[in-house]
């Protein structure tokens, strides 16, 4: 079946595109995608990979290109995975001996800057059913590399990236929104900053540049206008900004000392700005959290006084800050590149969400 026709049965998940030159569903972001319900044995779908080429490092050989990967997910477990290299592949998710009634949520499982994946068909040798409707709270979580889960499944601290090492559901923001029963998003890349910094190390645009659009990563990379994501269509109860890693590194290898403490002072600036922003799309009734860890603490200070300041000059109570534990390097070990190991994720996953389901039980009370 086509995706446009299943599209209207399926129940869709994060800020996927449906482009129509090509009759093709994108799901770019991590653990974006769909979930289809079905009786019968088999699932397979078709899907076109387009690869994406990640700049070498100053003084550095570029690496090679990254292919996205993708997941089906049966009861929240991950049953099946591949990274996908085809520009028109079929490719079977689910196989069982005897016919079944089946929920099977299909996703991206890597990042959107590492790779885009578009899903043209879905078919099985049973009959395609209405994926049942939930109701439940909304989580989404806007972050860097840690969140997206970066290496959590490479050998303790690998110098090599490959994104089938790049597991988005097992990232701490899928595991907090599982042990909550929320429905996520992931918004997030490697590398990024919340906000543009004052002097880049190199050229890349920060969070505070792609947040209002639906997909601006493919945007460009497709030659298209970005659209403008709907966030009143889509409600976030909870926005959890996890960035802050990435903003240190153009201020912590300045060349100049002197410039160090302005060059902080336009983080805080901009970093409130882009609070306020995340307010204004999302409404007055969603809940903020500005959170950092688990790699890096140098910009936390700023971070808590933002929080502190927004509460104090506008009478935001719906906003909190949250510190993550560092890694436990003897007990977790690494990811790829000093990156959180998947045990990392999974005990950062139960800090989460047992911080905001106290949250959440401290404004029913």
């Amino acid at each position: 079946m086509k995706i446009k026709e299943l599209m209207e049965l399926s129940r869709i998940h994060g800020r996927t595109i449906y482009d129509d030159d090509m009759e093709a569903l994108f799901c770019n972001w991590s653990c974006s995608g769909l979930t289809v319900r079905f009786e019968g044995k088999k699932l397979a779908i078709r899907i076109k990979a387009m690869s994406d080429q990640i700049p070498g490092m100053p003084g550095m050989p570029t690496p090679p290109p990254d292919w996205p990967c993708i997941g089906a997910v049966v009861n929240d477990e991950l049953i099946f995975r591949k990274e996908c290299h085809e520009e028109d592949e079929w490719i079977v998710l689910y196989e069982e001996e005897e016919a079944k009634d089946v929920e099977v949520r299909i996703v991206k499982v890597s990042e959107n800057a590492r790779g885009k994946l578009a899903i043209l068909e879905i078919d099985t040798d049973g009959r395609f059913l209405k994926a049942e409707e939930k109701k439940c709270p909304h989580i989404e979580i806007l972050g860097d590399s840690i969140t997206c889960g970066f290496g959590n499944e490479a050998e303790n601290n690998s110098m090599i990236f490959r994104t089938s090492e790049e597991n988005g559901w097992q990232a701490y923001g899928a595991i907090a929104a599982r042990q909550l029963g929320y429905e996520f998003d992931l918004i997030c890349e490697s590398g990024i900053c919340a906000v543009k910094p004052e002097h880049p190390m190199f050229e890349m645009h920060a969070m505070e540049d792609i947040y209002a659009y639906t997909d601006k990563l493919y945007a460009d990379k497709m030659d298209k206008e970005a659209q403008k994501w709907d966030f009143k269509k889509n409600h976030n109860d909870i926005v959890v900004i996890s960035l802050g890693t990435n903003d240190s590194n153009p201020i912590r290898f300045y060349r100049d000392f002197d410039e160090i403490a302005r060059m902080e002072e336009w983080f805080h600036l901009r970093y409130k700005e882009f609070v306020k922003m995340v307010r204004e799309l999302n409404g007055e009734e969603t809940y903020i959290c500005c959170a950092l860890g688990s790699m890096d603490y140098y910009l936390y200070h700023h971070i808590r006084d933002i929080v502190k300041e927004i509460k104090e000059e506008t009478g935001d109570e719906r906003v909190r800050c949250f510190e993550f534990i560092p890694i436990n390097v003897m007990f977790e070990g690494y990811g790829a590149m000093g990156h959180p190991s998947a045990k990392t994720h999974a005990r950062m996953g139960k800090e989460l969400a047992a911080f905001i389901g106290k949250w959440m039980k401290e404004e029913k009370c």
